[in-house]
C-alpha cells in the first residue's frame, strides 16, 4: 500500500536527521514540511494564524498550529506529547505526529489514494447550451450568480446576478433580463430559502453593496422572482469593503447568516434577524486570512465554509458561530496542478445522502475544479466551457449550480458561469453569464459525475447532528 511505502521513507528519514539539527528545538522534533513532502504531501502556511496546513497524498488533511499542543486532522482535534515550535521559517513537531498521521491512514479513516497528477484525468470539455442577456455595463462588470428555484413551477426559476457597474439583473432560464434593480456596485450574491419574516417563510436573496458598504437583503416574490428590499435598516460590516459574499442556514438552530468577505481578508458572520419592521444584522463572529479572499460558500448540510483565498487555497471552516477562528483544513491551493490564481467563485452541487460536489472557479487557467462535497473533499477533475454554438469562457469570476430538475429546457439542473471575454459574431461585447446543462457536464468527465435531479434546496438535512 501507498501509505506504507511513505511511512518507510519517513521513517528512513527521520534516522538521517542527528540531534544538532534540532539544536534550538526540543530533542526529536521534526521539520513538518521537509517530512510529509517526501511522501507527497501538500503543506501551506498561513502566517496570521501561524499555521501549517497539510494535505496528505489521498486527500486527507489536517493542521498544526505553533505553541499548540494539539493538531487537527479529518476534522478530529487529537493530543500531542509537546508543543508545535517554530524555527526560522519551519515548523518543527513532537515525535510520533507524523507516523501517527500516517498510520491513522492504515486504520481506515481516509478516502482511496487521489491518483498521481500524470494520471488523473484529461481535462474535461463541454459547450454552452444558453446564456444571459449582456449586462449594461462595459468593462468588468457582471459578477456573480445565484439561481433560485421556482416553489411551483421550475421552469419558472430565475438566474439573479450581480452588475459591478450598477446593480442586479434578474435572468429567465432562455437568458432573457426580466427584471433590473440600479442600486449600486454590487458584487456577490446568493440565495435561501424558507426564512421567517411575520408569521411567514420566504425566500431570500442577499448581497454585498460596495457602493454602501452594505449587505443588501431582498425578500423574492414567489410569482414573479422580483425583488423588495426588507432590511430595516442597514446591515454595515466592520471591514473597510464588502467583498465576497455567501449565506448559511443552519439546520440545527434555524437561524439564518450573511458570511463576508473583506478585500483584506478579513471574514464576518453576521445573524440575519427577523423583526416587524425587516431584517437587521448582528455580528457574531469575525477572523481573517492573510491575504484578498473572495469566493465563498456555505453547506448548510454540514455546517462548513468553504472560502477561497485568491492567491492561495480554498480553506474548509466550520459554519457555526462557535466554529472558532481557524480552518480546520485546506482543500487544495494554486501550488497544485488543479488550480491556478486567482482561486475565485465556489460553489457546491447537492446530491441524495449527503454527497456532491465542491466547485471552484480556477480563474488563471479558465478551468473549474471539481471535488468531493464529503470527507476530506478529494479532487475529482476539472473542466472548461469552450466556444460551440455559443462562446466558450474565460477568467470567471462567480459560479452556481443547481441540480434540481427545471423543466424541460433543464431537466438536470444547470451549471452557470461569469464570462470575462462576451464573443458575438466574432466582436467583444458586455459580459454575460453562460448555461450549461448539469447532466450533459458530469457526463463529459472519463469517470462521470452524479446526476441526481431531485435534491429540492428547500428540504435539506442536517448531517452534522
Amino acid at each position: 500500500m501507498k501509505w506504507l511505502k511513505s511511512l518507510g521513507v519517513l521513517l528512513f528519514a527521520a534516522s538521517l536527521y542527528s540531534p544538532s539539527a534540532y539544536a534550538s528545538v526540543e530533542e526529536g522534533y521534526l521539520p513538518l514540511r521537509s517530512m510529509l513532502e517526501q511522501s507527497g504531501a501538500r503543506v501551506t502556511w498561513e502566517q496570521s494564524s501561524q499555521t501549517a496546513f497539510f494535505t496528505l497524498h489521498n486527500g486527507a488533511s489536517g493542521s498544526v498550529t505553533i505553541g499548540s499542543s494539539e493538531y487537527e486532522f479529518e476534522g478530529t482535534t487529537v493530543k500531542l506529547n509537546g508543543r508545535i515550535q517554530l524555527k526560522g521559517d519551519s515548523t518543527y513537531v513532537p515525535p510520533g505526529l507524523i507516523e501517527l498521521v500516517l498510520s491513522r491512514l492504515s486504520a481506515g479513516q481516509s478516502p482511496e489514494p487521489v491518483q498521481p497528477d500524470k494520471e488523473r484525468p484529461q481535462l474535461a470539455i463541454v459547450t454552452a447550451d444558453g446564456e444571459t442577456d449582456s449586462v449594461d455595463s462595459g468593462d468588468d462588470a457582471a459578477d456573480d450568480p445565484a439561481i433560485w428555484l421556482h416553489p411551483d413551477d421550475p421552469s419558472k426559476s430565475r438566474i439573479i446576478a450581480t452588475n459591478k457597474g450598477g446593480g442586479i439583473l434578474v435572468y429567465d432560464l432562455l437568458g432573457k433580463q426580466v427584471q433590473s434593480y440600479e442600486l449600486g456596485k454590487m458584487n456577490n450574491i446568493d440565495v435561501r430559502y424558507g426564512f421567517p419574516l411575520n408569521g411567514k417563510k420566504i425566500d431570500i436573496a442577499a448581497a454585498t453593496n460596495r457602493s454602501a458598504n452594505t449587505i443588501d437583503v431582498f425578500a423574492i416574490v414567489p410569482e414573479t422572482g422580483e425583488l423588495k428590499s426588507i432590511t430595516s435598516q442597514p446591515i454595515q460590516p466592520a471591514m473597510k469593503e464588502v467583498y465576497g459574499f455567501s449565506l448559511y442556514h443552519s439546520l440545527k438552530t434555524d437561524k439564518f447568516y450573511a458570511l463576508v468577505l473583506g478585500k483584506d481578508g478579513e471574514f464576518e458572520q453576521i445573524e440575519l434577524i427577523p423583526g416587524t419592521d425587516g431584517i437587521t444584522g448582528k455580528r457574531v463572529r469575525e477572523f481573517k486570512v492573510s491575504s484578498q479572499a473572495e469566493g465563498i460558500v456555505a453547506d448548510d448540510e454540514y455546517a462548513v465554509i468553504y472560502l477561497a483565498e485568491e492567491d492561495k487555497a480554498i480553506w474548509k471552516v466550520g459554519a457555526e458561530p462557535g466554529s472558532g477562528s481557524k480552518p480546520v483544513a485546506s482543500v487544495d491551493d494554486v501550488n497544485s496542478s488543479h488550480l491556478t490564481a486567482d482561486i475565485e467563485g465556489l460553489t457546491l452541487y447537492y446530491a441524495a445522502d449527503g454527497k456532491g460536489y465542491l466547485l471552484a472557479s480556477s480563474q488563471g487557467s479558465s478551468t473549474y475544479a471539481v471535488y468531493e462535497r464529503q470527507g476530506s473533499n478529494r479532487y475529482l477533475g476539472s473542466f472548461a466551457i469552450k466556444d460551440g454554438a455559443i462562446d466558450g469562457t474565460s477568467e470567471t469570476d462567480g459560479i452556481d449550480v443547481l441540480g434540481f430538475g427545471l423543466g424541460d429546457a433543464y431537466p438536470n439542473g444547470i451549471f452557470v458561469a461569469q464570462d470575462d471575454e462576451n464573443i458575438d459574431n466574432g466582436t467583444a461585447v458586455n459580459q454575460n453569464f453562460k448555461i450549461v446543462a448539469w447532466d450533459k457536464l458530469a457526463k463529459s468527465f472519463k469517470n462521470p459525475l452524479l446526476v441526481d435531479n431531485g435534491i429540492d434546496p428547500r428540504q435539506l438535512v442536517n448531517r452534522r447532528k
